[in-house]
């Protein structure tokens, strides 16, 4: 979580002074609450956005590309990850879903699925109506800016993955993805110090990043016999974010516009 104190006190109605996004808000509101000073109202509106819930367990698919896309999906707890299938039956993985995120969020203008989704993790995801997510435009002009600074954040992110996959080396193309999971996470705050949840699998992380099974293990192992990470179950450390940044040319400054 920031520890930027936000020193608010009549700025706007509603607003209470110093306040913070805390633990025990949902990963949404701590999203929006880190790039915009939310209300009580606001608070109160998002957090009543999830009283339906669906618990998905991991591995299975709860979006399928060209399905009519009817529901939008918060992410609460777990990971997801947004892919398309070809009909060689390879499968590239464009990008994770993380907690505080958004699915389906434009439905109400597009019908069909456009990618496919399933639970990396076992996952805790709240199922909204999305003419609910029309009233945020009506009522809640601050929150309206918020999920159009979401769906700018996804595009910088999915313009990331191309430059990964494009123009980048394979060791290279594993530290830029290192980094910018440790952007998002940190917006949520959901490290601790540097350690990062890592749920995916070597498979997975060859379909994100467009290389062999083989070759993603041998620059792992590389990365950690050079100390530069740390890898355990589900998790990593990283134990040398300089050299992650210098390797793969990440912009901190790229994500940090639209982060605190």
């Amino acid at each position: 979580m920031s520890e930027r104190k936000k020193n608010i006190e009549g700025t706007r109605p509603g607003i209470v002074a110093d306040l913070q996004p805390s633990d025990d808000q949902s990963a949404i509101v701590r999203k929006l609450g880190a790039i915009s000073l939310l209300s009580q109202e606001e608070i109160d509106f998002l957090e009543g956005l999830q009283n339906n819930t669906l618990a998905i367990a991991a591995g299975t698919d709860f979006i399928t590309d060209g399905n009519d896309l009817r529901t939008t999906f918060i992410m609460m707890e777990g990971w997801a990850k947004r892919y398309v299938l070809l009909p060689s039956g390879r499968r590239q993985i464009l990008s994770y879903v993380l907690p505080g995120d958004i699915l389906g969020l434009h439905v109400n203008f597009r019908s069909k699925a456009t990618y496919s989704a399933a639970a990396l993790t076992d996952c805790k995801v709240a199922v909204v109506d999305p003419r609910r997510m029309l009233e945020i435009s009506q009522k809640f002009p601050v929150l309206a800016a918020g999920l159009s600074w979401c769906t700018a954040r996804e595009f910088a992110i999915l313009g990331d993955q191309a430059v990964r996959l494009g123009r980048l080396g394979a060791q290279q193309r594993i530290a830029h993805l290192l980094l910018e999971l440790r952007s998002r996470m940190r917006l949520i705050g959901e490290t601790n110090g540097e350690w990062l949840d890592f749920p995916m699998t070597q498979a997975d992380l060859a379909d994100t990043l467009g290389l062999s099974i083989v070759h993603v293990n041998r620059q792992l192992m590389d990365l950690r016999q050079r100390k530069i990470i740390t890898l355990e179950r589900d998790h990593v450390h990283l134990d040398d974010v300089k050299a992650l940044s210098e390797m793969s040319h990440f912009d901190f400054e790229h994500l940090a516009e639209f982060q605190i």
